[in-house]
């Protein structure tokens, strides 16, 4: 099993319900999370936010992934991703041709506010990668809706890793699509990344 197939189950399995951790504000001015445990930690300042330009589902992307119970879509270039499976319990997984590179998408039908699911997705990285951090944040129209663009940086057995998504949240639920990849090959597929990410859809 290489690198980035052990990753992929780190996040899996670092992946917990949105709802199980709390907001919270102390007397004091804070903001934490508090988690089921009774343990809790401060919620770090995210990274500037930038806006970009709108993105548009590429043409090569005409493969079609049905997420959120037919709510909204992946449309993914079948020459360069292969699912790994259908989507089950709100999670569908990818990888690219080549083998270094994956993608999983995680969704539930409960919403939330998306600055809640931002610090949730960075906390759920640090399961995996404890020195987690956030390196680039922004805010990109693709097709027709406004995302959140993360890009978390963080090490995982030794290994750099570079996680890159999106991030949804609407009537219908939470979308977290998110690709990755070791840091040393992040800009050989950031384009692939950004085709694959640019694929999600909100269903009429």
């Amino acid at each position: 099993m290489n690198a980035i197939s052990r990753t992929a189950i780190l996040l899996a399995l670092a992946w917990v319900p949105l709802l199980s951790q709390e907001k919270a504000v102390t007397d004091s001015g804070k903001t934490i999370w508090i988690y089921p445990n009774g343990t809790w930690k401060e919620s770090k300042a995210p990274a500037s936010v930038s806006i970009a330009n709108d993105m548009v589902r590429p043409k090569l992307s005409t493969a079609k992934a049905s997420i959120l119970k037919g709510r909204a879509s992946i449309y993914y270039n079948p020459a360069k991703w292969k699912p790994k499976g259908v989507e089950e319990g709100g999670r569908s997984n990818f990888t690219h041709i080549d083998g270094d590179a994956q993608a999983i998408i995680i969704t539930e039908r409960i919403q939330m506010p998306l600055e809640n699911l931002e610090k949730v997705a960075l906390e759920n990285a640090k399961s995996a990668a404890p020195d987690a951090v956030i390196a680039l944040k922004e805010t990109r129209r693709v097709n027709g809706v406004n995302v959140t663009v993360l890009q978390i940086r963080g090490t995982i057995e030794g290994t750099s890793f570079v996680y890159y998504g999106y991030y949804y949240s609407f009537d219908k639920g939470v979308i977290q699509v998110i690709t990755f990849t070791s840091k040393n090959l992040f800009n050989e597929y950031k384009t692939d990344f950004d085709d694959f990410l640019n694929g999600l859809t909100i269903e009429p």
